[in-house]
């Protein structure tokens, strides 16, 4: 397998698609559980497709860019979890292909290769959760563009102005796709201050293109009188965010384990085998630090799932590309290699199915609380399962934020709001259990001739 991919031959990719496409096929046909990622997804890209402007009318905390991202999901595959599926698997492999496209061009190893492309995509093939079509795979793929001219700025034969700016450019938009994703800027300085002879100007020229789609952005919602929302839904909310866990620290370290106890073999063999140019050790000692920049990110990651850990695999796979190169014995590279993707792939399976001790219940959508199917519901609380079976309406998505407006009855703005959103979106179901909607129904007397308590008394209001 690995002398299969050692030749630098472009049309081994074809093979690496069809291998991946062997291994992945058992997830299509028995798919796996819709995430609360994915589902957020969903109900964020029809709400947007339905021409609701984030922050001002869907009140969520999602990035711009994504939800714009889920809106283009929505029209193109609607609910279909296989279509979704499918293309997540096609853009993982376009980003494979492009990694080991980026070392060859920049002469990472001793040789040209496409292993780096078949470590890359056998580490996604570690959790279901990574083939999933979230804003991720976007901003990870402007990530990886960032890391293409991040190796540009680390050629001394080029160091050009254009190349910073478009770092910043696309660290930005990744930013906006990811919002835990700004955490990179300062990496990537810290990266340019240690391995190039960027000068004061070009550390400013990469702020600035950074902020440059942000202000963008800024001036578009301040023209539409929308910038105090996005400042409080998006900036402020986001860098408001605390930590938290969809799969558990185990579940990682299970998942992980094969990748695990490769990567310290590879550092083993790279301290006594190695024989680098020093460009070479450069572009090592980089990779490396971002491996421990991409860790961090994870660890402090809102939302901790195997799909945050993307960032980490292009250092894991430079790192393992380097340990199945230094291999003399080419039959112990092989075995290595068949080992390596066999156990990758097993431990996935295994998992998912819990037969391993891997546990996916922050990461699954809970059961809907109240029994409504197939209608247009505003529910006034934490209750995500209940867009498994209806669709949203009025756009209060976000509970933390829709809780601000549904709070303060007595302040004209949540009132002019409710009343906007009602008259555009009416639901035909409101789960108050609170009863927090009647205080509006007193200052909207046109709303409330619309909606009666139903008698099943769980305080939902139905239409007429």
């Amino acid at each position: 397998m690995i002398r299969y991919f050692r030749i630098n031959d472009p049309y081994r990719l074809l093979g690496l698609f069809v291998l991946l496409g062997i291994l992945y096929v058992p997830q299509l046909v028995d798919l796996p559980f819709l995430t609360i990622v994915e589902l957020k997804g969903i109900v964020v890209g029809e709400k947007v497709l339905e021409g609701f402007m984030p922050y001002t009318e869907l009140i969520d905390h999602t990035p711009p860019l994504a939800s714009w991202f889920y809106g283009a999901c929505d029209w193109l595959f609607g609910r279909s979890l296989t279509a979704r599926h499918i293309a997540a698997f096609i853009i993982l492999f376009l980003q494979s292909a492009f990694i080991s496209m980026l070392f060859i061009e920049k002469k990472a190893f001793t040789e040209n290769t496409y292993v780096p492309s078949l470590i890359f995509s056998v580490l996604t093939l570690a959790a279901f959760d990574v083939v999933s079509l979230t804003a991720d795979l976007a901003a990870f793929g402007l990530l990886l563009l960032a890391l293409n001219n991040l190796f540009k700025q680390i050629e001394f034969r080029e160091q050009r102005d254009e190349t910073v700016i478009n770092m910043g450019l696309y660290l930005a938009f990744s930013s906006l796709f990811t919002f835990s994703y700004i955490f990179f800027l300062p990496a990537v300085i810290v990266l340019l201050i240690l391995f190039t002879r960027s000068s004061v100007r070009q550390y400013m020229l990469l702020c600035f293109g950074f902020l440059l789609p942000h202000m963008l952005l800024f001036t578009i919602y301040y023209m539409a009188d929308g910038h105090a929302d996005l400042v409080q839904r998006y900036y402020l909310f986001n860098f408001s965010l605390g930590r938290s866990s969809l799969l558990s620290v185990n579940t990682l370290l299970i998942l992980c384990s094969i990748p695990i106890v490769y990567l310290v073999l590879s550092l083993f063999v790279l301290n006594r085998n190695a024989r680098l140019t020093k460009y070479q050790s450069q572009l090592l000692q980089a990779m490396f630090l971002w491996f421990v920049f991409a860790l961090s990110h994870a660890w402090l990651s809102p939302d901790l799932r195997a799909q945050t850990l993307l960032p980490v695999v292009p250092a894991v796979s430079f790192l393992l590309t380097h340990f199945f190169l230094l291999i003399r014995r080419r039959t112990y590279a092989e075995l290595n290699a068949w080992i390596f993707v066999l156990g990758v792939t097993a431990t996935g399976y295994l998992s998912r199915y819990e037969i391993l001790p891997a546990r996916w219940s922050h990461l699954r959508v809970p059961p809907p609380s109240y029994p409504v199917n197939g209608r247009k519901v505003l529910v006034l609380g934490n209750d995500p399962g209940t867009w498994l079976n209806n669709q949203l309406a009025p756009p209060f998505f976000n509970w933390e934020l829709s809780r601000v407006i549904f709070e303060n009855p007595d302040e004209y703005q949540p009132v002019l709001l409710v009343n906007k959103l009602f008259s555009i979106d009416p639901p035909q179901v409101i789960i108050d259990p609170e009863n927090r909607m009647q205080p509006f129904f007193n200052r909207i007397p046109a709303l409330s001739v619309r909606y009666k308590p139903s008698a099943d008394g769980y305080w939902v209001a139905v239409s007429n």
